[in-house]
Order: C-alpha cells, then sequence, then structure tokens
C-alpha cells in the first residue's frame, strides 16, 4: 500500500464531497455522508461508526454506521461496567485521542473476536468528537482489514475527520439546546407558551372519528399574597412544587405546561370532559398536598375541545371556567359550557 497516496485519496475526496454533503443536508444526514464517503474512499476501513450524547450515558449504541461490515457495528451495545470501563469507547468518550489497537480472532473481548472472525478486522482506531457543550462528547470508531492501517496511513488525517464530525454533532446539539430554551420554563422546567401549537396538534379534532381530547386551566389561589407575605424565593419554590405534581399526576401522554405566572395548563388528549373533569380533581388535591412555607390551593377550568377546534378557543372557555371557579371560592373544579 502507498500510505502517502492513500493519506492524499482520502483527503481530497472527503474535501471535494464536503460541499455537497453540506448543502441541503441535516447534520445526521452529513455525518452519514462522511462516514459513508471514508469508507468508499479506503477498501481498507470495513467499519465507521459514531455516537454523540451524555458523556455519563451507561450504555453505547452506534448511531450512524457506514462500510462493507456496517451490520455488525448496529448490532453493538456496548455497556459501561469494570471491563469495558477503560475499554476504548468509553476512553475516547472521555477524551482520550488513544493509538490504534490490533485485534485478532483470539482477542479476549467476544465482539472484537466477531469482528476478526467475520469480518476480517485487524486493526481499530477509536477517536473522540470535540464538542464545546457541557457534558456532551462523542467518538468516531474506525476498523481496517490491515494491521497496521492507521498507523501507516496517520492517525492525524483520522483525528481531523473526528473534529469535523465533532463540529457538525455539535451544531446539532446547540440547536437542540436552543429548541429546549425556547419551548421549555426555566424556573419548573414544563414546556411553555411557545409550545403550545405543537401541543395542540396533538389535539385537534377533524373529524367526528377522532378521539376526544380536553384541556385544563390550573391558577394558584392567592399567589400573589403568597409572594407578598413569604417572599418570591417561596413563590419559585411553591411554582417548582406544583410542576412537580403535575407531573407525578398526569397520565403517560399528557402534558403541562406553564402558562404564564402561577397559571398552567394541561392537555388531555384522548379524554372527554368527564375524564377530564376526574384528572382536574386528582391535580387539586395534588396540588392542595404540597408542603410549602404556606397552605396552598388551586382553582381550575376544564373544557372539551369541539369539533375543528383551535386551542385557543378552548382554552379561552376553560378560562372562563377558571374564572367561575375563583368567583364560587377557590379550591375547586369548574366545567365550561
Amino acid at each position: 500500500m502507498d500510505a502517502p497516496a492513500e493519506r492524499a485519496h482520502i483527503a481530497e475526496t472527503l474535501l471535494r464531497s464536503a460541499g455537497r454533503l453540506i448543502v441541503g443536508h441535516n447534520e445526521r444526514e452529513i455525518v452519514l455522508g462522511i462516514c459513508e464517503t471514508l469508507t468508499r474512499v479506503s477498501p481498507r476501513i470495513v467499519i465507521t461508526w459514531t455516537w454523540f450524547g451524555r458523556k455519563d450515558t451507561p450504555t453505547i449504541v452506534p448511531q450512524v454506521c457506514a462500510g462493507t461490515a456496517a451490520e455488525y457495528a448496529r448490532r453493538l451495545v456496548i455497556q459501561r461496567n469494570p471491563l469495558t470501563e477503560r475499554g476504548p469507547a468509553f476512553r475516547a468518550l472521555e477524551g482520550d485521542r488513544s493509538a490504534p489497537f490490533k485485534i485478532s480472532p483470539l482477542s479476549p473481548f467476544g465482539p472484537w473476536r466477531q469482528a476478526a472472525l467475520e469480518h476480517g478486522v485487524r486493526s481499530t482506531l477509536a477517536l473522540p468528537l470535540p464538542s464545546t457543550l457541557q457534558h456532551i462528547g462523542g467518538l468516531v470508531v474506525l476498523y481496517a482489514d490491515v494491521a497496521d492501517y492507521f498507523e501507516t496511513v496517520g492517525v492525524g488525517l483520522f483525528e481531523a475527520v473526528a473534529d469535523l464530525l465533532g463540529s457538525v454533532l455539535t451544531l446539532a446539539g446547540e440547536r437542540q439546546e436552543l429548541e429546549h430554551a425556547a419551548y421549555h420554563d426555566a424556573l419548573t422546567g414544563l414546556l411553555n407558551r411557545h409550545a403550545a401549537p405543537m401541543v395542540g396538534r396533538r389535539l385537534r379534532r377533524e373529524t367526528t372519528f377522532a378521539p376526544p381530547a380536553s384541556v385544563v386551566l390550573l391558577d394558584l389561589d392567592h399567589f400573589k399574597q403568597l409572594n407578598d407575605t413569604h417572599g418570591h424565593a417561596a413563590g419559585d419554590q411553591v411554582l417548582q412544587a406544583c410542576a412537580t405534581s403535575l407531573r407525578t399526576t398526569l397520565r403517560r401522554g399528557d402534558e403541562a405546561l406553564r402558562w404564564g405566572g402561577e397559571e398552567f395548563l394541561v392537555t388531555l388528549p384522548g379524554s372527554g370532559l368527564a375524564d377530564a373533569l376526574r384528572v382536574a380533581e386528582k391535580l387539586r388535591a395534588a396540588v392542595a398536598g404540597i408542603d410549602g412555607p404556606a397552605p396552598v390551593s388551586c382553582s381550575l377550568g376544564v373544557a372539551e375541545l369541539a369539533l375543528n377546534e383551535p386551542l385557543t378557543d378552548a382554552v379561552a372557555r376553560a378560562d372562563a371556567a377558571l374564572y367561575r371557579a375563583k368567583s364560587d371560592g377557590r379550591n375547586r373544579v369548574a366545567a365550561a359550557g
């Protein structure tokens, strides 16, 4: 093998394909394109796979796989345990740019033996994917059917590829963090009002055959008085405790949003008015059970969505019911007419 020619060919092909890969593709497609290009331009590389996520993950499962033996990588599950804690994958996840290592049909680790026996793998290189996101990292793992392939071609070339992959995936992670911040309330961790259109699409009833859906508008009683008497820190504590109560009381598929101030919106897909009233009563009792600086109660308004009714209209009807619950003495549930 002509190592300089191999190295130049890989670098040139990746550079030529970079523009085509980046324009009009999402981050996963770009990463897959880079991995596929790498394994196509060098037949010696039989597998390339990547993983990106939290560094404290207990399990690594390849997310993007390419190469003639990619099916082997798709079946891999690498658990964090005393045997693999210091293995190449988890070392790379912690940022260790380790040297390539050789494997053979006699390797002590079962998956390495399988790779050697079934796919002729003789050398593996695991590299970290750099990330500027706290607690987030990644790795790229390459398998070659030549024992000294990575040393011969030069590890630096593949480190440059890892840097490129890390940049692409970091951009994806940053976008996801921004989206999370845009749609989540910082104090309670619940979805916020900006997520209403997304949540509303799950509730909309376009035909009479669609399942029912309802909304519950919840407002804490005398919250301003609580803030004035005990301070805003105590008020924040109550809001966080209320959010926790909503999460633990609601069923799978239901959603809670901080609607504003001391007001919360609960969406109940699949629930008609009768079921929604029962859920609302459970929520009222859960809030009443909050152990805070002062007794806490809430008033709730419930509305079932009519056919083709926008979420905003249903919320307005629930708000009118909530106002009636407040007028009738608070700490109670009222249904929209």
